[in-house]
């Protein structure tokens, strides 16, 4: 590059920056670097303290901005409230799978079989007569079968009492 057009391209810069520090009035693109130096140098002016009339300015901005902000949540929906039954369902759901939770991890205690008396030798002759025959011998079948009942009932009755 050659000194008149390195020249040319600081004087545009410099114009830059002068556009950049007087708020509002940037035409165009502006270099990164001069945006930077503008605000580093309107930062630096006055110890970082804004002007008091810019001061109110800038309050007035910041005011109006939230008033419509807070106008436009005061204009959105309110979100409806769930219905009675969504929450007995949630809880009734809730309460369902607890209970089958604690069912499950209940301890149990250790299930044995129930000792049946045997049949009695009687019995098991009567009913092999009463087969042999076809029936001539029901009357000592059902005889010797009610006392294996009662024993089986009154030990299954010793069993869950």
């Amino acid at each position: 590059m050659s000194e008149d057009e390195i020249e040319q391209l600081e004087r545009a810069e410099a114009e830059a920056l002068a556009h950049a520090l007087e708020r509002g009035s940037a035409r165009g693109e502006l270099p990164e670097d001069a945006l930077q130096t503008a605000a580093l140098l309107r930062y630096s002016a006055g110890g970082g303290e804004l002007a008091a009339d810019r001061e109110e300015a800038v309050l007035a901005e910041v005011l109006a901005d939230a008033q419509k902000i807070a106008g436009r949540r005061a204009d959105a929906p309110t979100p409806a409230a769930a219905p009675w039954w969504r929450w007995l369902l949630g809880f009734g759901t809730a309460a369902a799978v607890i209970a089958l939770i604690l069912l499950l991890a209940w301890p149990r205690a250790e299930v044995t079989p129930t000792e049946l008396p045997a049949p009695d030798p009687s019995l098991l002759s009567a009913g092999l007569s009463r087969l042999a025959s076809e029936g001539a011998d029901d009357d000592a079948y059902r005889e010797a079968l009610s006392g294996y009942r009662t024993s089986v009932y009154d030990a299954l009755g010793a069993r869950y009492e």
